[in-house]
């Protein structure tokens, strides 16, 4: 592999919520989804995100995990239908990079305009009592209908307020209710969270309920590889008609295969995303491919192609619309400097 490779600018943005062991029942429903800011958080959240979590400072060191280490955490985000629960609601899961089939944390995230002073939007989070029944909830139309309020628990403490600041959202947690009791000293969660298009940052404190001294810090931010992405300029071609024949050029797009993403607009009012994956993908099981998707903006996958891992090109078609990526540096073993 040529060591040269151009780092594509594009990112993936990236989202870890923290998470206490959740107590309590569900309660209210609504969520008023026709409110502007809920409507567009909702939009820009969901998406899979891939993490860098430093741990910066530990007041009791895990031998485990020293001070400065950090792990490979994958965040994937959907919106989900459960109209019992709310108007807008999330499912968030998490994992470690290469271990895709062990979520370390699941969550129902509910989304609506915040009641209290300032605006924005409250996101209130609902945990799993039987996590392992509901793996992979976003993938079951089955598991969702299956869902009932008393397979969830919920905190209010960890409720998180985000407002809107031009094409971010930024917030956290409020005061110190979100309690933590996964250690053996009582412990809050303070978070501090911001989530835009292409755009994610966050932190989590931990302090100590008794002297609010700080226990643990965790730093959060986007994950990528320097030298070993590929930048692909993607061709796409849109027909009127829906018939292969009459596909024209809509639009070229440059992305790279560490997660690169790129948005467009069809002549119809659709608005679509492709993205491209290499190495990156934790959900290969083992095998090298070079993935490329095609999906609604910030919706499940319409289309999926693939093909190996070091291809220096990639395409699908189905009728309506067709798209090829070739690689802009075409990949044909290591080069001398």
């Amino acid at each position: 592999m040529n060591a040269a490779r151009p780092l594509a600018v594009a990112a993936i943005a990236v989202m870890l919520l923290p998470l206490a062991r959740a107590a309590g029942t569900v309660t209210g429903t609504g969520t008023g989804a026709g409110d502007g800011d809920v409507a567009t958080l909702a939009a820009w959240w969901p998406g899979i995100y891939d993490n860098a979590e430093q741990l910066v400072f530990s007041r009791e060191p895990d031998p485990a995990r020293i001070e400065g280490s950090q792990l490979r955490v994958r965040t994937l985000v959907s919106q989900v239908s459960l109209p019992w629960l709310g108007d807008t609601v999330l499912y968030l899961e998490e994992f470690l990079h290469d271990d895709p089939e062990r979520p370390r944390r699941q969550v129902l995230l509910r989304l609506e305009p915040n009641s209290g002073g300032g605006g924005g939007v409250r996101v209130r989070q609902y945990t799993l009592r039987e996590p392992a029944r509901f793996r992979h909830l976003h993938r079951s139309p089955r598991l969702i209908a299956s869902l009932r309020v008393d397979d969830l628990a919920s905190n209010p403490g960890c409720d998180l307020v985000l407002r809107r600041e031009v094409k971010q959202f930024t917030g956290g947690t409020e005061g110190n209710a979100c309690r933590d009791d996964t250690g053996e000293v009582a412990r809050y969660v303070d978070y501090r969270l911001l989530v835009g298009q292409d755009l994610y940052w966050y932190r989590l404190r931990r302090y100590g309920v008794a002297d609010n001294e700080l226990e643990e810090e965790l730093a959060g931010y986007t994950w990528f590889q320097l030298y070993q992405a590929r930048l692909f300029s993607c061709r796409v071609r849109w027909s009127a008609t829906g018939r292969a024949a009459d596909l024209r050029e809509l639009v070229r797009l440059d992305v790279h295969d560490q997660g690169g993403r790129a948005r467009f607009g069809t002549p119809d009012g659709r608005r679509l995303e492709i993205e491209l994956h290499g190495d990156d993908w934790p959900f290969a099981g083992g095998r090298d491919a070079l993935l490329l998707m095609l999906g609604e903006e910030g919706g499940a996958p319409i289309a999926t192609a693939w093909t190996r891992v070091d291809a220096d090109a990639i395409s699908m078609r189905l009728g309506w619309i067709a798209v090829r990526c070739a690689a802009i540096a075409p990949d044909h073993g290591a080069l001398g400097s």
